[in-house]
């Protein structure tokens, strides 16, 4: 599944933790002691957390003020706009915070203003592929979208081009 891509690259997003004990997994190359302050991929903090291993660093979070202001700047925009760094896997780690806090209407709220964002971003990309061959060596436009995007884009232009091809 090509959706494997798109996930890899928020995973391993570098997520800062505060070890509550020590942790040793020697397969993943991890071995901190309690009270060490590192940075881990984002999967991995998940999981820690998860085992209440690790603290995860807020700062990383998403303010959900920002996440519906992004959804109205990309609604008015011809190409999609400029998301801030990390912005997939943080979002994931928002997302993920705020359901641990048991904040299940911010979630949803965020959930709402994400497809939306998603659905204009989307549907942008796919009229630039189709109209524009061209696109993806266009670097203002590339340099809007994050790396899980450029994965979908690269996804897109293969079929929407082979498609054509095979049509016209």
């Amino acid at each position: 599944c090509r959706c494997v891509a798109f996930n890899s690259v928020a995973s391993y997003y570098p997520v800062r933790v505060t070890f509550r004990r020590d942790v040793s997994l020697p397969l993943l190359g991890v071995s901190y002691q309690a009270n060490t302050v590192a940075e881990v991929p984002l999967y991995l903090a998940l999981k820690l957390d998860e085992m209440g291993a690790v603290e995860i660093d807020e700062a990383y979070a998403l303010p959900p003020r920002d996440v519906a202001s992004l959804k109205y700047v990309e609604q008015r925009e011809t190409y999609p706009a400029k998301l801030p760094e990390g912005f997939y896997p943080r979002l994931r780690l928002t997302i993920y915070l705020l359901s641990k806090r048991g904040d299940a209407k911010t979630v949803k709220t965020i959930l709402q203003d994400v497809r939306e964002l998603l659905i204009e971003r989307v549907k942008k990309m796919a009229l630039l592929v189709a109209t524009r061959h061209d696109v993806i060596n266009d670097q203002s436009f590339m340099e809007r979208l994050t790396p899980e995007e450029k994965a979908l884009l690269m996804s897109m232009y293969n079929a929407i081009t082979q498609f054509m091809l095979s049509v016209l």
